[in-house]
């Protein structure tokens, strides 16, 4: 396997290929990584996939967790508060993270796999697919061109993607012309563990938590303001001073961006692949841009290593563009409605906007909606690899990410339920006998796949051989609901099925059909 790019998404995928085994070359034209703080936010599925790869402690360290944001209006009172909360994913709904030691956690992570290297200062220069691998020229730091053969590209090098503009993989969309300066500042006054959106009408400001005691400010540039004049000292002076004196303000990075809402049209050219900010560019206002590079590799890679040890045929790859496009635009516009929300800079529209969102914030339902981040699209699949439902009718599972309670093991342990499935497939019983399941995947199909049997119980008193879920009352709900059920698990967390016990023989003649893998095969680069 060959990356390109060592962000956060070729390093999340990286990681993952590490963890499944697969041989794994990342390259990087720049001579480290990142050493700018350009994405802030990551969520609880990019969490949960640092928790799979054994990064969560590390990054949890050095972020703040669970940060909300509360919007000001410009008469200074509160309009809406968005709670920082711990989701049923098991981590919070989107944590402040410091991009370069992120991006250092990641890569020392890497290390860890005998499979997996990253190589700094290599330039892709050109691709070409033939004979069912991909050749890639890559320049060294002297200008040596060297040939890298591997089975398969992920392209995971960002906005200006060499790979896409290599293979030509054109990207559909909008530019918006709105310029935004945007400030990285140490040790700030403000150590607030939430982000500050004022919604002036006047100038849109934006005043986000950072790790280490830093902070960020993001402002609107109005009509005719220079974007090259307006990081000059006397102009930032200007824009802090409604909220505090420029002059003791430790400034480490300052930047003016406009943002895009561009997808590409493929996000897959035969044997090479497009994943992050090479694949999809969307506003920062819903904070999904590394989220959505890091939900392309975890969705991506598991497939890619089925394959490559045998388990799958490559048919399972067209799944990766037929499961992620349409999130990727959701997203994209949802990003681009709060946009226009928030950045009204008409005076009455933006009372009116104010004083709706007031409203609205207070009302039982509405503003469930509105604090709990449920505008924020979540990845549902209803097409790819996925098996008929056999479950108990009703709403079914299938499509939807298993949420991540706090279990007690039969052991005694506590921890999170990702750690007691493992990385790969596995039977997920709610309420069922655990010794049925365990049979089960000594067996055929089950067995080759090293699938795990885990069963999950609501009660203590039916903790015999489960694992008992501890306080977290929507997933006992849920195994109220759907007693008797057993789930299959994606690796990537997805429910692909949902039967009941007596239809596990036929699920996995179903799950042979879908994958129509062999067995045991050799990894490969």
């Amino acid at each position: 396997m060959l990356i390109v790019g060592a962000g956060p998404t070729g390093l999340a995928a990286a990681n993952l290929l590490g963890l499944y085994g697969i041989e794994t070359l990342v390259v990087e034209c720049d001579a480290q990584t990142s050493t700018i703080p350009k994405g802030i936010y990551i969520d609880d599925e990019f969490f949960r996939t640092l928790d799979g790869v054994g990064l969560a402690t590390q990054v949890y360290e050095n972020c703040v967790p669970a940060a909300g944001v509360t919007y000001y209006s410009r008469l200074g009172f509160r309009i809406a508060a968005i709670k920082g909360q711990i989701t049923a994913n098991g981590y919070g709904n989107r944590s402040a993270i410091w991009q370069p030691e992120f991006e250092q956690v990641l890569a020392k992570g890497i290390e860890r796999w005998d499979s997996a290297s990253v190589r700094f200062e290599r330039t892709l220069v050109d691709l070409t697919e033939g004979d069912g691998k991909v050749t890639a020229g890559v320049v060294d730091p002297d200008g040596m061109r060297h040939e890298i053969v591997a089975d398969y590209v992920l392209g995971c090098d960002g906005g200006r993607s060499t790979v896409r503009k290599l293979l030509d993989m054109p990207m559909e969309g909008q530019s918006y012309e709105q310029p935004w300066a945007v400030i990285d500042m140490l040790d700030d006054t403000d150590q607030s563990p939430f982000s500050k959106y004022f919604v002036h009408p006047q100038r849109p400001t934006d005043s986000i938590p950072a790790p280490r005691c830093g902070r960020r400010f993001e402002f609107m540039l109005l009509p005719g303001e220079d974007p090259d004049t307006i990081l000059e000292d006397d102009s930032l002076r200007r824009l802090f001073a409604p909220y505090r004196d420029f002059d003791d303000v430790k400034v480490f990075r300052k930047a003016v961006y406009t943002f895009h809402a561009l997808l590409v049209r493929d996000m897959r050219v035969g044997r090479t692949f497009l994943l992050g900010d090479a694949a999809h560019l969307m506003p920062p206002f819903g904070a999904s841009g590394m989220n959505s590079g890091s939900r392309d590799a975890t969705n991506l890679c598991w497939k890619i290593a089925a394959v490559l040890r045998g388990h799958a045929t490559p048919d399972i790859l067209d799944t990766y563009d037929l499961e992620r496009r349409g999130h990727c635009q959701a997203v994209i516009d949802i990003s681009v409605t709060l946009g226009r929300i928030v950045n009204l800079t008409t005076t009455w529209l933006a009372y009116l906007r104010d004083l709706a969102f007031w409203v609205l914030s207070r009302a039982p339902v509405t503003g469930a909606y509105i604090t709990g981040m449920r505008y924020i699209p979540r990845a549902v699949l209803r097409d790819g690899f996925l098996l008929p439902s056999g479950g108990r009718p009703g709403r079914s599972f299938v499509g939807h990410m298993l949420s991540q309670p706090l279990v007690r093991t039969p052991g005694g342990d506590d921890v999170l339920l990702d750690t007691v499935l493992g990385p790969g497939f596995a039977l997920v019983g709610l309420d069922c006998p655990a010794a049925d399941l365990q049979a089960v995947v000594r067996t055929g199909l089950w067995h080759r796949l090293s699938v795990q049997a885990v069963s999950v119980a609501s009660d203590a008193s039916d903790a015999n051989g489960h694992a008992v879920v501890l306080r977290d009352s929507r997933f006992v709900e849920t195994l109220r609901q759907h007693r008797g059920d057993v789930l299959l698990v994606r690796p990537d967390r997805y429910i692909a099925a949902a039967v009941r016990p007596e239809g596990l023989s036929r699920l996995e003649v179903e799950l042979q059909r879908l994958m129509a893998g062999t067995g045991d095969g050799p990894t490969s680069s």
